[in-house]
């Protein structure tokens, strides 16, 4: 396999991975409700501002790093929390981001098993909010070369209505991620291992 063949095996790979992952901890987060993947949101496009926050977690190593971001609306988050009989303290927007914040750094959380599960440690931030506005400034445009950049942007629809999720990786180096995959750990669990 070439330079670029692999390369983009790479991205392809990651881009499934961090997809995979989102849906598999929202499902979890929003108590196993399903939730369903947009691959490609009709009338959005990467680098929108699509909501008024994001919530966000960074995820580092040595040749890796990943922005992931959750974008929401509170009043969508409240109305679900509502309908699960949330009470009135935790339905006020600070609660709402913090909720929020937390989704990002479980799906953050999923992210770093699946690498370490194939022997790379990434590091994570604390969970980050900022207002949706903020996303005019990010920068998405896609590079190769000695760093490979690329971004991402998917929706997820379930119980919460629509969240929108996103990224912006950055691979240094040649590591080989095109074999790694989203795990459901869910089955595993209820399972021991003796030592």
């Amino acid at each position: 396999m070439d330079a670029q063949a692999a390369t983009q095996a790479n991205v392809d790979n990651l881009r499934e991975l961090l997809r995979n992952a989102s849906v598999i901890q929202a499902s979890q987060y929003f108590n196993g409700q399903p939730v369903q993947l947009v691959a490609t949101p009709p009338d959005h496009k990467l680098g929108q501002v699509l909501t008024r926050y994001i919530a966000m977690v960074l995820l580092t190593c040595n040749e890796l790093r990943i922005v992931f971001k959750v974008h929401f609306n509170p009043e969508q988050i409240r109305a679900y929390r509502q309908s699960r009989g949330a009470s009135a303290e935790d339905l006020t927007d600070k609660q709402l981001i913090d909720f929020m914040k937390e989704l990002s750094n479980q799906m953050g959380g999923r992210v770093c098993r699946i690498f370490d599960a194939h022997q790379i440690a990434i590091g994570m931030s604390v969970p980050l909010c900022t207002r949706g506005i903020y996303e005019i400034y990010a920068d998405y445009q896609a590079k190769s070369g000695a760093i490979t950049k690329f971004g991402d942007f998917w929706r997820l629809d379930g119980p919460f209505e629509t969240i929108y999720c996103s990224c912006f990786v950055e691979i240094m180096g040649k590591d080989d991620f095109s074999n790694i995959k989203a795990a459901d750990e869910v089955a595993e669990e209820g399972e021991l291992d003796f030592l």
